[in-house]
């Protein structure tokens, strides 16, 4: 019998390779990936989250007696009615009642962690390095927002150093975040071609890039496949 973790990593390779097809351009193989991925992931999120109803909801009624937790069932159940056209007016209900728990909720923590949070963290001692930095980066990057300008639209007196100040750290800022970014889509990528190039499912993953190429050069020759327009 064929090991899990082996069908596992068969799977995803196949998988894999198909998707990465896109960037030659969308094609059935990767448009058949990409509705495969979404039809499992949303049945995942439906069975949690029929799990989290299930362990929050139902066993408290049934252990406890909480019955107010039917309502929160009854809202779930409105929930379905999107997939019947004619009734899908019944979810906007929950939906409307969750976004205003939401935002209410959000606004609060917003509040306490990208302001009051930010204002207390760069209160720090102006005796280290990193602390000299963080004042005087702080600062110059909301005055740079000022925009006290002359009639020309140019920043005018020491307000313009302080201005290129602010502009510079800002732009630090950003390329870091940049640097950020693509190192983590270069680990995703290093990854993914770890798992497909793993002893165990090599072999097949060479025959799935083949078997794809084969696939796909027959289709646009013979004109039975044509490029999707995005």
């Amino acid at each position: 019998m064929m090991d899990w973790v082996f069908l596992g990593l068969l799977v995803g390779s196949l998988g894999m390779i198909g998707a990465y097809t896109v960037l030659i351009g969308e094609n059935p193989i990767s448009k058949a990936v990409e509705n495969i991925y979404m039809g499992i992931l949303s049945g995942y999120l439906f069975a949690m989250n029929w799990d989290f109803i299930n362990r929050n909801a139902i066993a408290n009624i049934q252990a406890n007696g909480q019955y107010v937790y039917i309502i929160s069932i009854i809202l779930c159940l409105m929930l379905v009615s999107r997939l019947n056209p004619k009734w899908i007016w019944v979810s906007r209900y929950p939906v409307a009642l969750t976004i205003g728990v939401g935002m209410g909720i959000a606004i609060r923590t917003t509040v306490i962690a990208d302001f009051l949070t930010q204002v207390q963290g760069t209160i720090i001692p102006f005796n280290t390095l990193n602390g000299i930095v963080l004042i005087i980066g702080s600062i110059s990057a909301i005055t740079y927002f000022l925009w006290t300008t002359n009639y020309w639209g140019k920043a005018t007196g020491s307000y313009h150093y302080l201005n290129q100040l602010g502009r510079l750290f800002l732009l630090v800022a950003f390329g870091v975040t940049y640097g950020q970014t693509v190192s983590m889509r270069l680990e995703l990528v290093v990854g993914t071609m770890y798992n497909i190039l793993l002893p165990d499912v090599a072999i097949y993953s060479y025959a799935f890039v083949v078997i794809i190429g084969i696939v796909l050069y027959y289709g646009y020759s013979t004109k039975r496949i044509k490029w999707y327009k995005s």
